[in-house]
């Protein structure tokens, strides 16, 4: 596929320890560019999709959706999605980026009544997609403590965990919020412990390498296939 305006894909790294990895890489090898926008060093996030991007991938990150103090670029990264889903851009939003699409279309962002920080079952709602076609219960890496509790209008929800209503849903034509982490392998979990947050601080676990290190080609192998589904959709 030869590159072009309309083959950037936007990332929005939220957090100096969550860049698109693995996903990055996966969309790469269909022959995408991955501009990553570092809003956390401060660099500017529009507020309206820049032309030559075909779509968004809103990164995690360790603070809330709606903490504008704290992370001063979040008003336009939510305006920046609200403009995408108006315009029907696609989105790949994941963990912190999921819960900002909720909640820059008219969706409830809040606290978990528990955190999930690990490896977690997810089930399929049932709804056939092009993109999300696994039928049978799969395997994520979940690090978060805050959930979409309430999806925006138009939103159909495709997979639950047991802990999440909300894990996988889909908006429009290409756009899907994902609350787990299908970026990350071992070395990656491994320099969030490094760098702990709230939500492993209160999850009562020492650590999750080996958890994840357990479990990685099979990551890769549910995963991999999938966003580049996405990516096929999009191209």
């Amino acid at each position: 596929m030869s590159q072009n305006k309309k083959r950037v894909i936007l990332a929005i790294q939220n957090d100096k320890n969550d860049p698109p990895h693995l996903a990055g890489r996966w969309l790469m090898e269909l022959g995408f560019e991955i501009k990553i926008l570092r809003a956390y060093e401060g660099e500017e996030v529009p507020t309206t999709v820049p032309e030559d991007i075909c779509a968004l991938m809103p990164m995690g990150g360790h603070m809330n959706a709606l903490a504008d103090d704290y992370a001063p670029w979040l008003p336009n990264e939510r305006a920046l999605l609200a403009d995408a889903v108006a315009r029907d851009i696609p989105v790949f939003a994941i963990c912190l980026g999921t819960q900002l699409l909720a909640a820059a279309t008219g969706g409830v962002v809040s606290r978990a009544p528990a955190p999930e920080i690990g490896i977690y079952e997810i089930k399929s709602n049932g709804i056939s997609d092009e993109v999300f076609d696994f039928k049978n219960p799969v395997v994520a890496a979940q690090w978060h403590e805050d959930q979409v509790s309430q999806l925006p209008n138009g939103a159909t929800c495709l997979a639950s965990s047991e802990l999440c209503a909300n894990q996988i849903y889909k908006m429009g034509t290409n756009t899907y919020g994902v609350q787990f982490h299908p970026e990350v392998d071992a070395a990656m979990v491994q320099l969030w412990e490094d760098h702990a947050d709230n939500a492993f601080q209160s999850s009562g676990k020492s650590g999750i390498r080996a958890e994840v290190e357990e479990v990685e080609a099979k990551l890769v192998e549910i995963w991999k296939p999938i966003i580049q589904n996405w990516g096929r959709q999009i191209a």
